[in-house]
């Protein structure tokens, strides 16, 4: 365990100084102190850090870790709000009918990899529209915010954290106390998901020793080894309970609720594998699942409407519960979901859809990544060796069309290559001559993404999705949106990667849409690296 050290934090004038104490030791990087003083003293407000400048005995901008030791001197200065710039991004798939534009907002100094961050603002986006969902869960936070715990527990804690710092002495709560502080962790991280990963348990383990630097645990390596352990019994038991109470999401890995030869409780848990927010969500309030059915049943004659899409959105968004509940109970065929629920295969409700589990846009979040990452990625496929290189610079030689679509498909043909996957057993061609062939290869295809073209012509007299042998969304504009509402599809259908092309998808899950990109294949961290390195 590194040494322990303390730092004086001013804010404002000398006036406001306070102690900060590292139970692990001086952070590595410039970045994770930032984190730990936004975390320790909950400030909400943009900032940077200054340190005491031994040669000029002055306040100058943190840049490097070297410059700071123990009991060294930092300074906050909080960030004006006009130093922030916007960057619009023209919305054209969630509704057609709205001037909705997508702000990412970055600091001047923003660089590629602070690009992918999730901290964007929405202007008349789904968000704010009745799109959104009722319930209080959202995704993961980037940094996790300890509650404030009960009076009593609030208020010895506070006397702790002062004998610490006069004296260094650290506090072993006794059962009341720590049950208090983990029933309040628990409740928080609930609200984010109720299948907390292991390094979101150690998240929360360290943001609580650097809001209460009292309850660090000399005897661990990382100094909360202990708390993230008790963290993980806790939300254990809090399932347990909600279980017994008959929460959806809780309920389909019950024993009592396996379909038979499905084995033990332990075995198939359905829980959330890729960042999904809303996995199974509760029912809106005041409806059950007898009411939801006679809204499909409703809806069912209203999809055959002409310009009902405002009524069908609508009913979509009440029954999302239901739908949610029946994919990931039930585990039906998609010849069953396109029966029951034949809305949900139209681009507008699959974006809406994904909206609804993960609380981020689809198409307008990934085109808009994938476009500002294609020229650095480009550089990295274009700079590969060997055979693969040689495939690689086949593939990109279509690049220089004048159609931006094209482009991009290029790359992200080229992306599968380079990560040792095969394109072709996935983006199938066909010729609009050769029908029958056609029709057999694809009521054989798992999973995939079809173009039909004709000679002579560039542009595809077809671009559509196949799953399970059918196909179930046709005329899309390319083959690139044909990726992106597949991608869309399988986590609204609730389904795994497709083997011949898992480690695409996981790139463009966790690096291109943000979604829980902490642990990556060791192919993926190695492009992430060049990336943003």
């Amino acid at each position: 365990m590194a040494q322990p050290a303390v730092l004086r934090i001013i804010f404002g004038d000398e006036s406001d100084s306070r102690k900060l104490h590292l139970v692990s030791g001086i952070p590595a990087t410039t970045d994770d102190l930032h984190t730990i003083v936004k975390t320790s003293y909950q400030i909400k407000e943009d900032f940077r850090l200054q340190y005491m400048d031994t040669d000029f005995n002055d306040f100058m901008n943190l840049t490097s870790m070297s410059e700071i030791q123990n009991k060294s001197t930092l300074k906050v200065i909080y960030l004006a709000p006009s130093q922030p710039y916007v960057t619009l991004y023209p919305v054209d798939s969630f509704d057609e009918n709205a001037g909705a534009t997508y702000a990412d907002t970055h600091t001047p100094a923003s660089s590629l990899a602070s690009s992918c961050s999730d901290d964007t603002l929405h202007t008349s986006t789904p968000h704010s529209s009745p799109e959104r969902q009722s319930s209080t869960s959202s995704s993961w936070p980037n940094v996790f915010v300890v509650p404030k715990f009960t009076y009593e527990a609030e208020f010895e804690l506070q006397q702790k954290d002062t004998e610490f710092e006069a004296n260094g002495t650290y506090f072993n709560p006794g059962p009341k106390l720590k049950g208090v502080i983990l029933d309040g962790l628990a409740q928080e991280m609930m609200r984010y998901t109720k299948y907390p990963k292991d390094y979101q348990c150690e998240e929360v383990a360290a943001a609580l020793t650097r809001a209460h630097p009292c309850l660090g645990q000399l005897g661990s390596k990382t100094g909360f080894w202990g708390w993230k352990q008790s963290l993980k019994y806790k939300m254990q038991n809090y399932r347990t309970k909600l279980g017994r109470l008959g929460h959806p999401e809780i309920r389909v890995n019950s024993l009592k609720h396996k379909k038979e030869g499905q084995g033990k409780a332990a075995a198939n848990i359905k829980k959330p594998r890729k960042a999904e927010v809303h996995y199974v969500p509760l029912h809106p309030k005041g409806e059950s699942s007898e009411s939801l059915e006679k809204e499909r049943v409703v809806l069912l004659s209203e999809v055959k409407k002409r310009d009902n899409e405002v009524v069908i959105k609508e009913k979509m968004q009440k029954t999302f519960s239901s739908r949610r509940l029946e994919i990931v109970e039930q585990r039906p065929m998609i010849e069953d979901i396109q029966e029951r629920w034949p809305a949900l295969f139209h681009e507008s409700e699959v974006n809406a859809e994904f909206l609804r589990i993960t609380t981020k846009p689809l198409q307008t979040k990934f085109m808009s990544q994938f476009d500002l990452l294609s020229d650095k990625l480009m550089k990295i496929l274009e700079s590969k060796g060997g055979l693969k290189g040689q495939k690689i610079k086949a593939v990109l030689a279509g690049k220089d069309s004048e159609s931006i679509n094209a482009k991009r498909e290029c790359i992200l043909r080229s992306l599968v290559i380079y990560l040792n996957e095969d394109p072709d057993s996935f983006f199938k061609e066909y010729l609009e001559s050769a029908t029958e062939d056609a029709e057999r290869d694809i009521a054989a295809t798992v999973m995939g993404v079809y173009t039909v073209v004709s000679h002579g012509e560039d542009e595809p007299k077809d671009v559509g999705i196949v799953i399970e042998g059918r196909k179930v969304l046709q005329n899309i504009d390319s083959v690139m949106m044909a990726f992106i509402m597949l991608f869309g599809l399988i986590y609204a259908l609730d389904l795994n990667y497709p083997d011949n092309l898992k480690y695409t998808f996981e790139f463009c899950q966790k690096i291109i849409m943000n979604l829980d990109g902490h642990k990556l294949n060791a192919k993926i961290q190695q492009l992430k690296i060049k990336l943003f390195g």
